[in-house]
Protein backbone atom coordinates (compact mmCIF):
# COMPACT_ATOMS: atom_id res chain seq x y z
CA UNK A 1 0.00 0.00 0.00
CA UNK A 2 1.39 3.07 -1.00
CA UNK A 3 2.40 5.58 1.66
CA UNK A 4 0.38 8.87 2.12
CA UNK A 5 1.97 12.41 2.65
CA UNK A 6 0.78 12.87 5.68
CA UNK A 7 -2.37 11.99 7.99
CA UNK A 8 -4.46 14.22 9.96
CA UNK A 9 -6.78 13.65 12.26
CA UNK A 10 -10.57 14.16 13.16
CA UNK A 11 -12.73 14.33 16.34
CA UNK A 12 -16.54 15.24 16.41
CA UNK A 13 -19.36 16.04 18.58
CA UNK A 14 -17.53 15.26 21.95
CA UNK A 15 -20.08 16.94 23.99
CA UNK A 16 -18.36 17.57 27.10
CA UNK A 17 -20.09 19.08 30.35
CA UNK A 18 -18.91 20.40 33.76
CA UNK A 19 -16.77 18.37 35.79
CA UNK A 20 -20.00 16.13 38.09
CA UNK A 21 -22.66 17.00 35.50
CA UNK A 22 -24.77 20.12 34.50
CA UNK A 23 -28.33 20.84 33.57
CA UNK A 24 -27.96 20.46 30.15
CA UNK A 25 -28.87 16.79 28.92
CA UNK A 26 -31.59 14.77 30.62
CA UNK A 27 -30.04 11.20 29.20
CA UNK A 28 -28.16 9.17 31.22
CA UNK A 29 -25.33 8.44 28.70
CA UNK A 30 -24.12 11.94 28.34
CA UNK A 31 -22.89 11.69 31.99
CA UNK A 32 -20.06 9.65 29.94
CA UNK A 33 -19.49 12.03 27.00
CA UNK A 34 -16.22 13.38 29.36
CA UNK A 35 -14.52 9.97 30.09
CA UNK A 36 -15.04 9.30 26.31
CA UNK A 37 -13.54 12.53 25.21
CA UNK A 38 -10.38 11.75 27.07
CA UNK A 39 -10.28 8.23 25.97
CA UNK A 40 -11.19 9.66 22.20
CA UNK A 41 -8.30 12.39 22.34
CA UNK A 42 -5.58 10.19 24.08
CA UNK A 43 -6.33 7.45 20.90
CA UNK A 44 -6.26 10.32 18.84
CA UNK A 45 -3.32 11.68 19.47
CA UNK A 46 -1.39 8.41 19.79
CA UNK A 47 -1.62 8.49 16.19
CA UNK A 48 0.52 11.20 15.86
CA UNK A 49 -1.38 13.10 12.92
CA UNK A 50 0.00 15.87 11.52
CA UNK A 51 -2.76 18.03 12.44
CA UNK A 52 -6.18 17.88 14.60
CA UNK A 53 -9.61 19.41 13.34
CA UNK A 54 -12.67 19.30 16.02
CA UNK A 55 -15.86 19.37 13.97
CA UNK A 56 -17.80 20.75 16.82
CA UNK A 57 -20.23 20.42 19.73
CA UNK A 58 -16.88 20.41 22.04
CA UNK A 59 -19.31 20.83 24.74
CA UNK A 60 -23.00 20.22 25.30
CA UNK A 61 -24.30 23.12 27.43
CA UNK A 62 -25.73 25.12 24.72
CA UNK A 63 -24.06 28.97 24.39
CA UNK A 64 -26.84 30.78 26.83
CA UNK A 65 -26.53 28.54 29.48
CA UNK A 66 -24.37 28.98 32.19
CA UNK A 67 -22.37 25.91 32.40
CA UNK A 68 -21.41 26.59 28.69
CA UNK A 69 -17.39 28.61 30.28
CA UNK A 70 -17.09 25.77 32.87
CA UNK A 71 -17.66 23.13 29.94
CA UNK A 72 -15.73 24.75 27.43
CA UNK A 73 -12.70 24.92 30.23
CA UNK A 74 -12.68 21.40 30.59
CA UNK A 75 -12.70 20.45 27.04
CA UNK A 76 -10.09 22.54 26.72
CA UNK A 77 -8.28 20.45 28.96
CA UNK A 78 -9.30 16.77 27.73
CA UNK A 79 -8.30 18.18 24.12
CA UNK A 80 -5.03 19.24 25.42
CA UNK A 81 -2.95 16.23 24.31
CA UNK A 82 -4.18 17.39 20.23
CA UNK A 83 -1.80 19.88 21.01
CA UNK A 84 -2.13 24.02 20.71
CA UNK A 85 -2.85 23.79 17.26
CA UNK A 86 -5.75 22.23 17.54
CA UNK A 87 -8.36 23.68 14.85
CA UNK A 88 -12.15 24.23 15.71
CA UNK A 89 -15.31 23.83 13.50
CA UNK A 90 -18.07 25.96 15.29
CA UNK A 91 -20.64 23.13 16.22
CA UNK A 92 -24.48 24.13 17.02
CA UNK A 93 -24.06 23.16 20.56
CA UNK A 94 -20.74 25.82 20.53
CA UNK A 95 -22.48 28.45 18.51
CA UNK A 96 -26.13 28.25 17.96
CA UNK A 97 -28.66 26.67 16.15
CA UNK A 98 -28.89 27.33 12.32
CA UNK A 99 -31.90 29.36 11.72
CA UNK A 100 -35.20 27.31 10.83
CA UNK A 101 -38.66 26.72 12.38
CA UNK A 102 -38.99 24.03 14.82
CA UNK A 103 -35.32 24.22 15.73
CA UNK A 104 -34.86 22.69 19.20
CA UNK A 105 -32.35 25.50 20.50
CA UNK A 106 -31.65 28.85 20.33
CA UNK A 107 -30.00 29.91 16.81
CA UNK A 108 -26.59 32.22 16.54
CA UNK A 109 -26.62 35.47 17.33
CA UNK A 110 -24.06 37.81 17.33
CA UNK A 111 -23.16 37.71 21.00
CA UNK A 112 -22.91 34.21 20.64
CA UNK A 113 -20.36 34.34 18.11
CA UNK A 114 -18.43 36.83 19.88
CA UNK A 115 -18.40 33.95 22.81
CA UNK A 116 -17.07 31.74 20.78
CA UNK A 117 -14.73 33.59 19.15
CA UNK A 118 -13.22 34.55 22.70
CA UNK A 119 -13.39 30.81 24.12
CA UNK A 120 -12.39 28.66 20.98
CA UNK A 121 -10.94 30.93 18.40
CA UNK A 122 -11.96 32.27 15.00
CA UNK A 123 -15.11 30.67 13.52
CA UNK A 124 -14.05 30.66 9.90
CA UNK A 125 -10.50 29.73 9.01
CA UNK A 126 -7.76 28.77 6.26
CA UNK A 127 -4.18 27.34 6.82
CA UNK A 128 -2.03 25.24 4.30
CA UNK A 129 0.08 21.84 5.22
CA UNK A 130 2.56 20.20 2.95
CA UNK A 131 0.59 22.00 -0.32
CA UNK A 132 -3.18 20.88 0.89
CA UNK A 133 -5.50 23.97 1.49
CA UNK A 134 -7.70 23.94 4.59
CA UNK A 135 -10.87 25.36 5.42
CA UNK A 136 -12.98 25.57 8.19
CA UNK A 137 -16.52 27.64 8.50
CA UNK A 138 -19.41 27.99 10.61
CA UNK A 139 -22.41 26.21 9.29
CA UNK A 140 -25.16 27.64 11.80
CA UNK A 141 -24.59 31.23 10.13
CA UNK A 142 -25.79 29.98 6.73
CA UNK A 143 -29.22 31.41 5.59
CA UNK A 144 -29.13 33.41 9.33
CA UNK A 145 -29.74 36.86 8.00
CA UNK A 146 -26.92 37.92 10.83
CA UNK A 147 -24.36 40.53 9.26
CA UNK A 148 -21.40 37.65 10.18
CA UNK A 149 -22.75 35.77 7.30
CA UNK A 150 -21.90 38.12 4.73
CA UNK A 151 -18.99 38.55 5.98
CA UNK A 152 -18.06 34.70 5.73
CA UNK A 153 -20.16 34.04 2.68
CA UNK A 154 -17.19 36.66 0.82
CA UNK A 155 -14.62 35.10 2.46
CA UNK A 156 -15.34 31.71 1.54
CA UNK A 157 -15.69 32.75 -1.91
CA UNK A 158 -12.68 34.48 -2.63
CA UNK A 159 -10.95 31.80 -0.48
CA UNK A 160 -12.05 29.16 -2.39
CA UNK A 161 -11.81 30.85 -5.67
CA UNK A 162 -7.98 32.16 -5.20
CA UNK A 163 -7.42 28.08 -4.37
CA UNK A 164 -8.57 27.16 -7.37
CA UNK A 165 -5.64 24.35 -8.45
CA UNK A 166 -4.93 23.32 -5.26
CA UNK A 167 -6.64 20.20 -3.32
CA UNK A 168 -9.21 21.71 -0.73
CA UNK A 169 -10.59 20.48 2.32
CA UNK A 170 -13.39 21.91 3.52
CA UNK A 171 -14.61 21.49 7.18
CA UNK A 172 -18.31 22.04 8.84
CA UNK A 173 -20.52 21.17 11.41
CA UNK A 174 -23.77 20.55 9.48
CA UNK A 175 -23.29 18.13 6.51
CA UNK A 176 -25.25 19.96 3.56
CA UNK A 177 -27.27 16.90 3.01
CA UNK A 178 -27.52 13.24 4.00
CA UNK A 179 -29.29 11.62 1.77
CA UNK A 180 -30.12 13.66 -1.32
CA UNK A 181 -28.70 17.02 -2.21
CA UNK A 182 -32.50 18.17 -3.33
CA UNK A 183 -34.23 16.59 0.14
CA UNK A 184 -36.03 18.64 2.39
CA UNK A 185 -34.96 21.06 4.92
CA UNK A 186 -34.34 19.14 8.54
CA UNK A 187 -32.54 19.25 12.01
CA UNK A 188 -29.48 17.68 10.34
CA UNK A 189 -28.82 19.20 6.61
CA UNK A 190 -28.22 23.32 5.53
CA UNK A 191 -31.45 24.55 4.37
CA UNK A 192 -31.64 26.44 1.08
CA UNK A 193 -30.57 28.56 -0.71
CA UNK A 194 -27.39 27.92 1.15
CA UNK A 195 -26.88 24.46 0.21
CA UNK A 196 -26.90 24.57 -2.97
CA UNK A 197 -25.00 27.85 -2.67
CA UNK A 198 -22.20 25.52 -0.45
CA UNK A 199 -22.43 22.81 -2.76
CA UNK A 200 -21.90 24.62 -6.17
CA UNK A 201 -19.14 26.58 -4.62
CA UNK A 202 -17.11 23.52 -3.63
CA UNK A 203 -17.51 21.85 -7.03
CA UNK A 204 -16.73 24.92 -8.93
CA UNK A 205 -13.66 25.20 -7.03
CA UNK A 206 -12.52 21.76 -6.73
CA UNK A 207 -12.92 21.24 -3.49
CA UNK A 208 -11.91 17.51 -2.87
CA UNK A 209 -14.23 16.33 0.30
CA UNK A 210 -16.35 18.09 2.70
CA UNK A 211 -16.12 16.85 5.88
CA UNK A 212 -19.11 17.30 8.80
CA UNK A 213 -20.54 15.83 12.05
CA UNK A 214 -23.42 16.86 14.01
CA UNK A 215 -25.72 13.53 12.70
CA UNK A 216 -23.79 11.20 15.20
CA UNK A 217 -24.15 8.91 12.41
CA UNK A 218 -21.96 7.73 9.53
CA UNK A 219 -22.96 8.82 6.22
CA UNK A 220 -21.43 9.59 2.70
CA UNK A 221 -22.49 11.42 -0.63
CA UNK A 222 -21.19 12.81 -3.47
CA UNK A 223 -22.56 16.31 -5.21
CA UNK A 224 -20.80 16.73 -8.36
CA UNK A 225 -17.29 14.72 -7.57
CA UNK A 226 -16.98 15.91 -4.29
CA UNK A 227 -16.85 13.44 -1.49
CA UNK A 228 -19.03 14.33 1.42
CA UNK A 229 -18.39 12.69 4.52
CA UNK A 230 -20.37 12.66 8.19
CA UNK A 231 -18.18 10.89 10.58
CA UNK A 232 -18.50 9.54 14.11
CA UNK A 233 -19.15 11.18 17.81
CA UNK A 234 -17.41 10.02 20.69
CA UNK A 235 -19.76 10.68 22.84
CA UNK A 236 -23.52 9.37 22.25
CA UNK A 237 -25.32 7.96 18.87
CA UNK A 238 -28.57 10.75 17.99
CA UNK A 239 -31.78 7.76 18.71
CA UNK A 240 -33.53 9.33 16.05
CA UNK A 241 -31.40 7.46 13.78
CA UNK A 242 -32.41 3.81 15.56
CA UNK A 243 -35.18 3.72 12.71
CA UNK A 244 -32.80 3.59 10.08
CA UNK A 245 -31.69 -0.34 11.89
CA UNK A 246 -34.66 -3.10 11.40
CA UNK A 247 -33.61 -4.76 14.64
CA UNK A 248 -33.85 -3.82 18.62
CA UNK A 249 -32.33 -0.39 19.66
CA UNK A 250 -29.21 -0.43 21.29
CA UNK A 251 -29.39 1.02 24.66
CA UNK A 252 -30.75 3.98 25.94
CA UNK A 253 -33.21 3.44 23.02
CA UNK A 254 -30.82 4.13 20.26
CA UNK A 255 -29.08 6.64 22.11
CA UNK A 256 -25.55 4.43 23.26
CA UNK A 257 -25.11 2.35 20.37
CA UNK A 258 -20.85 1.43 21.31
CA UNK A 259 -20.09 0.54 17.99
CA UNK A 260 -20.91 3.68 16.37
CA UNK A 261 -18.03 5.61 18.67
CA UNK A 262 -15.05 6.85 16.91
CA UNK A 263 -12.12 8.97 15.71
CA UNK A 264 -10.74 9.62 12.21
CA UNK A 265 -7.40 9.49 10.65
CA UNK A 266 -7.28 11.34 6.94
CA UNK A 267 -4.58 9.58 4.78
CA UNK A 268 -3.61 12.12 2.19
CA UNK A 269 -1.60 10.44 -0.78
CA UNK A 270 -0.16 11.98 -4.02
CA UNK A 271 -3.26 11.29 -5.61
CA UNK A 272 -6.47 11.53 -3.38
CA UNK A 273 -6.88 10.31 0.08
CA UNK A 274 -8.35 7.53 1.91
CA UNK A 275 -10.61 7.55 5.40
CA UNK A 276 -9.51 5.79 8.45
CA UNK A 277 -11.87 5.68 11.08
CA UNK A 278 -10.65 4.14 13.93
CA UNK A 279 -13.08 2.67 17.30
CA UNK A 280 -13.37 4.17 20.58
CA UNK A 281 -15.96 1.30 21.58
CA UNK A 282 -17.50 3.73 24.27
CA UNK A 283 -14.46 3.32 26.49
CA UNK A 284 -13.91 5.93 28.92
CA UNK A 285 -10.34 6.91 30.80
CA UNK A 286 -10.69 9.01 33.76
CA UNK A 287 -7.98 11.31 34.97
CA UNK A 288 -4.74 9.30 35.52
CA UNK A 289 -5.87 6.30 33.64
CA UNK A 290 -3.04 4.66 31.29
CA UNK A 291 -3.15 6.33 27.72
CA UNK A 292 -4.13 3.96 24.67
CA UNK A 293 -1.91 2.64 22.50
CA UNK A 294 -2.21 3.30 18.54
CA UNK A 295 -4.80 1.02 17.50
CA UNK A 296 -2.33 -0.94 14.38
CA UNK A 297 -4.35 -1.14 11.03
CA UNK A 298 -5.69 -4.54 10.32
CA UNK A 299 -4.29 -5.91 7.04
CA UNK A 300 -7.15 -6.23 4.73
CA UNK A 301 -9.64 -9.17 3.98
CA UNK A 302 -9.66 -10.94 1.20
CA UNK A 303 -13.06 -11.71 0.80
CA UNK A 304 -15.80 -10.56 -1.45
CA UNK A 305 -19.19 -10.86 0.48
CA UNK A 306 -22.74 -10.93 -0.88
CA UNK A 307 -24.65 -7.92 -0.02
CA UNK A 308 -27.85 -9.64 0.61
CA UNK A 309 -29.82 -6.79 1.92
CA UNK A 310 -30.97 -3.73 0.27
CA UNK A 311 -27.87 -1.46 1.02
CA UNK A 312 -28.28 1.26 -1.34
CA UNK A 313 -32.08 2.50 -0.05
CA UNK A 314 -33.07 5.31 1.49
CA UNK A 315 -35.71 5.49 4.01
CA UNK A 316 -38.38 7.84 5.86
CA UNK A 317 -37.65 8.45 9.35
CA UNK A 318 -40.99 8.93 11.53
CA UNK A 319 -42.06 12.39 12.94
CA UNK A 320 -41.63 12.21 16.75
CA UNK A 321 -39.81 15.43 17.98
CA UNK A 322 -37.31 16.54 18.94
CA UNK A 323 -35.21 17.16 16.01
CA UNK A 324 -38.19 16.31 13.73
CA UNK A 325 -41.79 16.89 14.71
CA UNK A 326 -43.22 18.42 11.77
CA UNK A 327 -41.80 16.28 8.68
CA UNK A 328 -40.23 12.94 7.46
CA UNK A 329 -36.29 13.04 7.47
CA UNK A 330 -34.77 10.66 4.41
CA UNK A 331 -32.17 8.56 5.80
CA UNK A 332 -29.94 5.73 4.13
CA UNK A 333 -27.84 3.54 6.05
CA UNK A 334 -24.25 3.98 4.91
CA UNK A 335 -22.76 1.60 7.70
CA UNK A 336 -22.15 -1.31 5.28
CA UNK A 337 -19.39 0.90 3.17
CA UNK A 338 -18.11 2.52 6.38
CA UNK A 339 -17.06 -1.22 7.28
CA UNK A 340 -16.05 -2.38 3.90
CA UNK A 341 -13.43 0.60 4.48
CA UNK A 342 -12.08 -0.69 8.40
CA UNK A 343 -12.19 -4.60 7.04
CA UNK A 344 -10.36 -3.64 4.23
CA UNK A 345 -12.58 -5.07 1.88
CA UNK A 346 -12.72 -3.68 -1.79
CA UNK A 347 -15.33 -5.76 -3.72
CA UNK A 348 -18.73 -6.89 -3.32
CA UNK A 349 -21.43 -9.12 -4.97
CA UNK A 350 -24.41 -7.67 -5.82
CA UNK A 351 -27.34 -8.55 -8.96
CA UNK A 352 -27.10 -7.53 -11.67
CA UNK A 353 -30.40 -6.20 -11.77
CA UNK A 354 -29.51 -3.36 -8.94
CA UNK A 355 -27.93 -1.66 -12.06
CA UNK A 356 -31.56 -1.15 -13.63
CA UNK A 357 -32.26 0.81 -10.28
CA UNK A 358 -31.80 4.14 -10.54
CA UNK A 359 -31.02 4.72 -6.54
CA UNK A 360 -28.85 1.49 -6.83
CA UNK A 361 -26.70 2.58 -10.10
CA UNK A 362 -25.97 6.27 -8.42
CA UNK A 363 -24.89 4.44 -5.38
CA UNK A 364 -22.71 2.10 -7.11
CA UNK A 365 -20.88 5.24 -8.61
CA UNK A 366 -20.41 7.02 -5.16
CA UNK A 367 -18.82 3.53 -3.72
CA UNK A 368 -16.76 3.06 -6.78
CA UNK A 369 -15.36 6.64 -6.29
CA UNK A 370 -14.44 5.35 -2.65
CA UNK A 371 -12.61 2.30 -4.55
CA UNK A 372 -15.43 -0.59 -4.53
CA UNK A 373 -15.83 -2.69 -6.79
CA UNK A 374 -18.28 -5.16 -7.69
CA UNK A 375 -19.43 -8.80 -9.04
CA UNK A 376 -22.00 -9.05 -10.50
CA UNK A 377 -24.71 -11.90 -10.62
CA UNK A 378 -27.39 -13.12 -12.86
CA UNK A 379 -29.04 -16.59 -14.47
CA UNK A 380 -28.08 -16.92 -17.56
CA UNK A 381 -26.35 -15.44 -20.85
CA UNK A 382 -26.34 -11.86 -20.42
CA UNK A 383 -27.84 -9.85 -22.98
CA UNK A 384 -27.09 -6.81 -24.87
CA UNK A 385 -28.07 -4.10 -22.06
CA UNK A 386 -26.82 -6.14 -19.62
CA UNK A 387 -23.54 -5.33 -21.37
CA UNK A 388 -23.70 -1.95 -22.34
CA UNK A 389 -24.60 -1.37 -18.63
CA UNK A 390 -21.37 -3.01 -17.60
CA UNK A 391 -19.61 -0.82 -19.81
CA UNK A 392 -20.81 1.99 -18.56
CA UNK A 393 -20.06 1.45 -15.16
CA UNK A 394 -16.43 0.97 -16.20
CA UNK A 395 -13.86 -0.03 -13.37
CA UNK A 396 -16.72 -0.16 -11.19
CA UNK A 397 -17.09 -3.96 -12.61
CA UNK A 398 -14.75 -5.97 -11.07
CA UNK A 399 -16.47 -9.73 -12.63
CA UNK A 400 -19.87 -11.26 -14.24
CA UNK A 401 -20.86 -13.85 -12.02
CA UNK A 402 -23.16 -16.07 -14.83
CA UNK A 403 -25.35 -19.20 -13.34
CA UNK A 404 -26.13 -22.06 -15.36
CA UNK A 405 -28.92 -24.30 -14.26
CA UNK A 406 -27.01 -27.69 -15.53
CA UNK A 407 -23.58 -28.71 -14.35
CA UNK A 408 -23.12 -30.09 -18.05
CA UNK A 409 -23.81 -26.39 -18.66
CA UNK A 410 -26.32 -27.29 -21.57
CA UNK A 411 -28.87 -24.35 -20.95
CA UNK A 412 -26.09 -22.18 -22.01
CA UNK A 413 -25.94 -23.48 -25.47
CA UNK A 414 -23.19 -22.98 -27.69
CA UNK A 415 -23.01 -18.91 -27.09
CA UNK A 416 -21.20 -19.14 -24.37
CA UNK A 417 -17.19 -19.24 -25.88
CA UNK A 418 -18.72 -16.26 -27.15
CA UNK A 419 -20.07 -14.37 -24.45
CA UNK A 420 -16.80 -15.27 -22.38
CA UNK A 421 -14.81 -13.53 -25.35
CA UNK A 422 -17.80 -10.38 -26.03
CA UNK A 423 -17.94 -9.64 -22.10
CA UNK A 424 -16.00 -6.42 -20.89
CA UNK A 425 -15.24 -7.73 -17.14
CA UNK A 426 -13.81 -11.24 -16.62
CA UNK A 427 -16.48 -14.02 -16.84
CA UNK A 428 -17.18 -16.24 -13.51
CA UNK A 429 -19.51 -19.37 -14.49
CA UNK A 430 -21.13 -20.53 -11.38
CA UNK A 431 -24.50 -22.46 -11.11
CA UNK A 432 -28.07 -22.47 -9.35
CA UNK A 433 -27.95 -25.19 -7.03
CA UNK A 434 -31.26 -26.54 -5.56
CA UNK A 435 -32.43 -29.25 -3.35
CA UNK A 436 -33.55 -30.96 -6.97
CA UNK A 437 -30.20 -31.37 -7.28
CA UNK A 438 -30.80 -34.42 -4.89
CA UNK A 439 -29.27 -35.18 -1.35
CA UNK A 440 -29.24 -38.13 1.04
CA UNK A 441 -32.87 -39.68 0.60
CA UNK A 442 -33.34 -40.34 4.41
CA UNK A 443 -32.92 -37.08 4.90
CA UNK A 444 -35.87 -34.71 5.58
CA UNK A 445 -37.20 -32.55 2.21
CA UNK A 446 -36.61 -28.67 2.38
CA UNK A 447 -36.73 -26.19 -0.42
CA UNK A 448 -33.22 -24.80 -0.97
CA UNK A 449 -31.67 -22.79 -3.83
CA UNK A 450 -27.33 -21.70 -3.31
CA UNK A 451 -24.99 -20.30 -5.91
CA UNK A 452 -21.90 -22.20 -6.81
CA UNK A 453 -20.60 -25.96 -8.31
CA UNK A 454 -20.70 -28.82 -5.99
CA UNK A 455 -17.99 -30.56 -5.31
CA UNK A 456 -19.77 -33.76 -6.74
CA UNK A 457 -20.38 -32.20 -9.70
CA UNK A 458 -16.36 -31.27 -10.41
CA UNK A 459 -16.12 -34.02 -13.02
CA UNK A 460 -18.78 -33.19 -14.81
CA UNK A 461 -18.44 -29.26 -15.10
CA UNK A 462 -14.37 -29.59 -15.90
CA UNK A 463 -15.60 -31.98 -18.87
CA UNK A 464 -17.97 -29.92 -20.33
CA UNK A 465 -15.95 -26.31 -20.13
CA UNK A 466 -16.22 -24.60 -23.61
CA UNK A 467 -12.61 -24.38 -25.29
CA UNK A 468 -11.92 -21.48 -23.44
CA UNK A 469 -12.57 -21.63 -20.40
CA UNK A 470 -13.87 -19.11 -18.25
CA UNK A 471 -11.55 -16.95 -15.98
CA UNK A 472 -13.48 -17.92 -13.25
CA UNK A 473 -14.92 -21.26 -11.94
CA UNK A 474 -17.62 -20.78 -8.98
CA UNK A 475 -17.67 -23.73 -6.67
CA UNK A 476 -19.59 -23.32 -3.04
CA UNK A 477 -18.35 -24.68 0.13
CA UNK A 478 -21.33 -25.54 2.67
CA UNK A 479 -21.20 -25.03 6.27
CA UNK A 480 -19.27 -27.95 7.59
CA UNK A 481 -16.85 -28.10 4.72
CA UNK A 482 -13.27 -28.21 5.54
CA UNK A 483 -11.75 -25.32 3.85
CA UNK A 484 -8.59 -26.71 4.48
CA UNK A 485 -8.84 -29.69 2.43
CA UNK A 486 -11.48 -28.44 -0.68
CA UNK A 487 -9.78 -25.40 -1.19
CA UNK A 488 -6.54 -27.25 -2.75
CA UNK A 489 -8.04 -29.77 -4.32
CA UNK A 490 -10.31 -27.76 -6.27
CA UNK A 491 -7.60 -24.89 -6.73
CA UNK A 492 -5.39 -27.35 -8.25
CA UNK A 493 -7.76 -29.32 -10.59
CA UNK A 494 -9.24 -25.60 -11.96
CA UNK A 495 -5.62 -24.17 -12.59
CA UNK A 496 -4.93 -27.53 -14.51
CA UNK A 497 -8.41 -26.88 -16.67
CA UNK A 498 -6.87 -22.91 -17.07
CA UNK A 499 -9.37 -21.27 -14.92
CA UNK A 500 -9.42 -19.88 -11.20
CA UNK A 501 -11.30 -20.99 -8.33
CA UNK A 502 -13.81 -18.97 -7.04
CA UNK A 503 -15.02 -20.55 -3.73
CA UNK A 504 -18.32 -19.27 -2.26
CA UNK A 505 -18.00 -20.00 1.49
CA UNK A 506 -21.39 -20.07 2.65
CA UNK A 507 -21.86 -19.37 6.49
CA UNK A 508 -25.70 -21.08 6.54
CA UNK A 509 -26.53 -24.68 7.12
CA UNK A 510 -27.83 -26.86 4.63
CA UNK A 511 -31.14 -26.99 6.50
CA UNK A 512 -33.30 -23.91 6.05
CA UNK A 513 -35.02 -23.77 9.47
CA UNK A 514 -31.44 -24.18 11.27
CA UNK A 515 -29.66 -21.17 12.06
CA UNK A 516 -25.96 -20.02 12.47
CA UNK A 517 -25.48 -17.66 15.08
CA UNK A 518 -21.65 -18.69 16.42
CA UNK A 519 -19.65 -16.19 15.56
CA UNK A 520 -16.76 -17.95 16.93
CA UNK A 521 -17.03 -20.65 14.57
CA UNK A 522 -17.92 -18.23 11.84
CA UNK A 523 -14.55 -16.40 12.81
CA UNK A 524 -12.56 -19.74 12.52
CA UNK A 525 -14.03 -20.86 9.30
CA UNK A 526 -13.87 -18.20 7.49
CA UNK A 527 -10.19 -17.16 8.93
CA UNK A 528 -9.25 -21.39 7.53
CA UNK A 529 -10.72 -20.27 4.50
CA UNK A 530 -8.48 -17.64 3.92
CA UNK A 531 -5.12 -19.02 4.94
CA UNK A 532 -6.49 -22.19 2.54
CA UNK A 533 -6.70 -19.81 -0.05
CA UNK A 534 -3.57 -17.70 0.27
CA UNK A 535 -1.12 -21.40 0.61
CA UNK A 536 -2.91 -22.49 -2.63
CA UNK A 537 -2.70 -19.18 -4.59
CA UNK A 538 -5.14 -18.49 -7.49
CA UNK A 539 -7.82 -18.69 -5.49
CA UNK A 540 -10.76 -15.82 -4.91
CA UNK A 541 -13.15 -15.98 -1.74
CA UNK A 542 -16.74 -15.00 -1.64
CA UNK A 543 -18.70 -15.12 2.14
CA UNK A 544 -22.16 -15.39 2.42
CA UNK A 545 -22.69 -13.53 3.92
CA UNK A 546 -22.11 -9.81 4.67
CA UNK A 547 -24.77 -8.56 7.23
CA UNK A 548 -27.12 -10.91 9.55
CA UNK A 549 -29.66 -12.66 8.09
CA UNK A 550 -31.63 -12.98 11.53
CA UNK A 551 -35.14 -13.74 10.04
CA UNK A 552 -36.75 -16.05 7.18
CA UNK A 553 -34.98 -18.91 5.93
CA UNK A 554 -31.35 -20.05 6.92
CA UNK A 555 -30.85 -17.63 9.55
CA UNK A 556 -27.04 -16.72 9.83
CA UNK A 557 -24.99 -13.97 11.43
CA UNK A 558 -22.57 -11.92 8.87
CA UNK A 559 -19.35 -9.61 9.18
CA UNK A 560 -21.78 -7.21 10.96
CA UNK A 561 -24.81 -7.32 12.72
CA UNK A 562 -28.19 -5.31 11.75
CA UNK A 563 -27.23 -2.13 13.35
CA UNK A 564 -24.61 -2.11 11.08
CA UNK A 565 -21.60 -2.89 13.70
CA UNK A 566 -18.63 -5.17 13.02
CA UNK A 567 -18.93 -8.63 14.58
CA UNK A 568 -15.86 -11.14 15.50
CA UNK A 569 -13.14 -10.32 12.69
CA UNK A 570 -11.79 -13.24 10.88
Amino acid sequence: MTAPLFSFGIITDTHVRVPGGDLSSPFPVNEKANARARYATALLAAHRPALSIHLGDVVHPLPHMSAFGPAAAEAKAILAPLGPDLRHVPGNHDIGDKPSPGMPAKSSTAEGLAQYRETFGPPWQSWQHQGIRFVAMTASLVNSGLAAESDQRAWLEETLRAAEGERVFLFTHYPPFIAAPDEADHYDNYAEPGRHWLLDLAADTGVEAVFSGHVHHFFMNRYRGVRLYCLLPTSFTRQDYAEMFPVAPAPEYGRDDAGKYAVTLVDVMAEGHRLRVVPTDGLGMEPGDPSPEPTPEPAPLPLIPHLRHAWFEARRLPYKGPMEEFSRKLARNDYPLLRLLQLGITTVRIPLSDLEDPEARSRIEDWAACGQRFVFFRIGLPKEVDVEALRGIGDAAAALEVLATRADLADLGPGLPKAIAYLPVPFWLSKVTTSADGGPLDAPYSHAVSAGFLTAQADLIFASLPGGPPPGLVFQLPWGTDPAVTIPDLAARCLASGTRLVANVRLSPANPAAANFDDRAIAAHLRKAIDAAEAAGSVTLQCDTFEDVDRGYAPRNGLIDRRGNVRLRP
